[in-house]
């Protein structure tokens, strides 16, 4: 019930919540900020990270009920984000401009094996 939960919370501006949120999912807020700075075309914006981040507390909220889905989109969220990054990566890097393909083929591998592991 997280998208329910912090509007009381701004309300109250209980920042120490706001926070501890961030806080216990770095993880997550250095995706988010990754997706921001990628897709705003290299700069940072808070107007989008804040559209971003209430769009996927939504979807999650949204689709809690099913369960599966959200194993599942949460491995797809994370593989084509990584994937994004990796493809804006290669693009800028001169040695890795012609390997693109080998690279996304060895991420794919990666990502395969780290999936079966149990890791996502």
């Amino acid at each position: 019930m997280l998208s329910i939960e912090w509007i009381p919370r701004l309300v109250a501006l209980d920042l120490q919540w706001f926070v501890e949120l961030a806080m216990d999912n770095l993880l997550w807020v250095f995706l988010l900020l990754a997706i921001t700075f990628i897709y705003n075309s290299n700069k940072f914006s808070l107007r989008n990270f804040l559209v971003i981040v209430i769009m996927i507390f939504s979807t999650v909220e949204a689709l809690g009920n099913v369960g599966i889905v959200i194993l599942v989109g949460s491995f797809l969220f994370v593989y084509y984000i990584v994937e994004v990054i990796l493809v804006t990566f290669t693009e800028t890097v001169p040695g890795f401009q012609g390997k693109i393909p080998f690279v996304l083929t060895i991420y794919f591998f990666v990502m395969l094996v780290l999936y079966n592991l149990g890791v996502f």
